[in-house]
């Protein structure tokens, strides 16, 4: 045998049409960190979907409202309650579109759609149409109260009453004249009040209880010169808060926000996919967090594309291992189409809802499949420069046997960074033979430089990690 180089094959790159290095990001695969076989993580599969029940059309919103117990869901125009067998039952009729607020208090579970706002009690679905509630576009739940903006002011229900807006207890904010577009309670129970291009912080007054004046002041110092692009495009992960937007002089990226500072979290190439959005398709974006098996995890979810990160990932590696693009389909681009997770406890299992049709799904780390859909997985690898030789053979640690169908791979060469070649079938697992090995022999003549794709489309989960190739 030859010489031996060892290839991650967890971020590959590629040459842009526009003069420009891009990287190419793992499809459909998470990276795990875990020292195993002399490397310091791998690659998996990421979960799949299974059916769990069938909901009322496309999914608006999902929480488990831990007072009531219950799983919620907006569904298509319906309020549906979700039962830990995946039973549903409509509740009452949410008329709109597009992603509602979902807060909730001791009494009960409050719904924001389409400007108007519903309460209901475990019992009883019910309006609320005091005549200074405006027309609401985000809400939250804080010391008793519902804190609301309908894109200019802040404002509160009462202490009394959850169905009462006191016309006289307003607020903006004012650390700069943008649009409101959000509002959100942190874990330190202070309420943050998100703008276009800043944020910035509210905190109860506790001294305020007769009407007429807003419960709540800013918190000097706090604010930050960031906002959102969207009502949903924030959330909230392990006490950080994550948002998709940006300062007024910069485009919009992923960020991490704390008090007077913003982490910007995505990579060159997660901004140039962001880059591809208009104001208004960003403005539907919405953020979500899921912690499973110690990863860390937001999707953001645009129009098209699902981006995932792996927070934990970023921690120990850098964040540009931390990204992959989930889609849903094989030969094309369509985004993964799960959203609204919501994890609940009484089954231990993480419920999604879908943007294509009325399926509810859980999410299944035991398949790789989407409702008995095979989908498509993609790693890649650098451009390794080899100039001059022969590719006697490569190798891939893989964890075989699992599956209780046969696993091909499907490895190509490019030797420009933008076309790849014929693909070659190489066999990654088959059952029960724990001692296969994946090995691909005599890929031909490098002249000075190569990367490679590795394309997975098949039913069972794969374990990847590092790549070593021989050659003289």
């Amino acid at each position: 045998m030859g010489n031996k180089l060892e290839v991650p094959i967890s971020l590959g790159d590629r040459s842009a049409d526009n003069v420009d290095y891009r990287d190419n990001l793992l499809v459909n695969r998470i990276m795990v960190a875990r020292d195993i076989k002399g490397d310091q993580g791998y690659t998996l599969s990421h979960s799949g979907l299974t059916e769990y029940g069938t909901a009322e059309g496309i999914d608006r919103g999902g929480i488990y409202n831990a007072r009531q117990r219950n799983h919620l869901r907006i569904s298509g125009d319906s309020l549906i309650e979700v039962d830990t067998d995946g039973l549903t039952s409509v509740i009452g009729v949410i008329p709109g579109s597009g992603q509602t607020s979902l807060p909730y208090s001791f009494q009960t579970q409050g719904i924001v759609s389409n400007g108007r706002f519903w309460l209901y009690d475990g019992t009883t679905l019910t309006e609320v149409l005091d005549p200074d509630l405006g027309a609401p576009i985000d809400a939250d739940w804080i010391n008793g109260v519902y804190f609301f903006t309908d894109g200019e002011t802040l404002y509160h229900t009462t202490a009394a009453s959850e169905t009462a807006i006191d016309p006289q207890a307003f607020a903006t904010s004012e650390f700069s004249p943008d649009r409101t577009l959000g509002v959100l309670k942190n874990k330190q129970n202070q309420m943050v009040v998100f703008n276009r291009f800043s944020t910035e912080w509210f905190v109860d007054r506790g001294d305020i209880t007769q009407a007429g004046q807003f419960r709540f002041r800013r918190i000097e110092g706090k604010s930050v010169k960031c906002g959102i692009v969207g009502t949903h495009a924030k959330t909230e992960m392990d006490g950080q808060i994550f948002i998709l937007g940006n300062r007024k002089e910069e485009s919009p990226s992923v960020h991490i926000l704390a008090g007077g500072n913003q982490n910007t979290i995505a990579t060159r190439e997660i901004d140039k996919i962001i880059a591809e959005y208009n104001e208004s398709e960003l403005a539907t974006a919405v953020l979500e967090a899921r912690v499973q098996d110690r990863d860390k995890f937001i999707i953001v979810r645009l129009s098209r594309h699902v981006l995932l990160y792996n927070h934990a990932i970023a921690l120990k590696f850098g964040i540009k291992y931390a990204w992959t693009i989930l889609k849903t389909d094989i030969a094309g681009d369509s985004p993964w189409r799960a959203r609204n997770g919501v994890f609940d406890p009484r089954n231990s299992k993480w419920i999604y809802g879908d943007s294509l049709d009325s399926r509810l799904g859980e999410l299944d780390n035991t398949t790789n499949l989407q409702y008995g859909e095979k989908i498509e997985e993609i790693l890649y690898t650098p451009i390794v420069p080899l100039e001059q030789v022969s590719l006697n053979m490569l190798e891939v640690d893989s964890l075989p046997g699992f599956s209780a169908d046969s696993v091909d791979c499907f490895v190509s060469l490019s030797y420009d960074g933008v076309t790849y070649g014929q693909e070659v079938v190489v066999q990654v697992s088959r059952k029960f033979d724990y001692n296969l090995r994946f090995i691909a022999r005599r890929l031909g003549f490098v002249r000075d430089e190569v990367s490679f794709k590795f394309r997975i489309v098949a039913n069972g989960r794969t374990a990847l990690s590092r790549m070593v190739i021989d050659f003289s």
